[in-house]
C-alpha cells in the first residue's frame, strides 16, 4: 500500500496563529502543531496529512485550506 503525505506550513505573529489553530482543532485526520522556535516574535503553524489515497488527502488538504482561508480573512477584516 502506498501511503501519500503532504504538509502545510505557515509562519506569522501569535495573534493570528491561535485564531488559525481555533478554526482548524478537531480535523482528526491531520498532525497539526504549534512551531514556537521561529525568529522574534513570529511563530509557525505545520500541518501534516497523511493517508493512503490521493484524492482523500487532497480533499482532507482543501477542507483545511477553506477553514484557514475564512479564519484569515475574519481576522483580516
Amino acid at each position: 500500500m502506498v501511503e501519500v503525505e503532504t504538509e502545510v506550513a505557515w509562519v506569522g505573529d501569535m495573534a493570528k496563529a491561535e485564531v488559525l489553530l481555533s478554526a482548524i482543532e478537531g480535523h482528526d485526520f491531520a498532525d497539526i502543531e504549534l512551531v514556537t522556535e521561529c525568529d522574534g516574535s513570529q511563530v509557525g503553524i505545520r500541518i501534516i496529512v497523511k493517508g493512503d489515497d490521493l484524492r482523500k488527502v487532497r480533499s482532507q488538504v482543501d477542507t483545511l485550506l477553506a477553514a484557514l482561508s475564512v479564519a484569515e480573512s475574519n481576522f483580516d477584516e
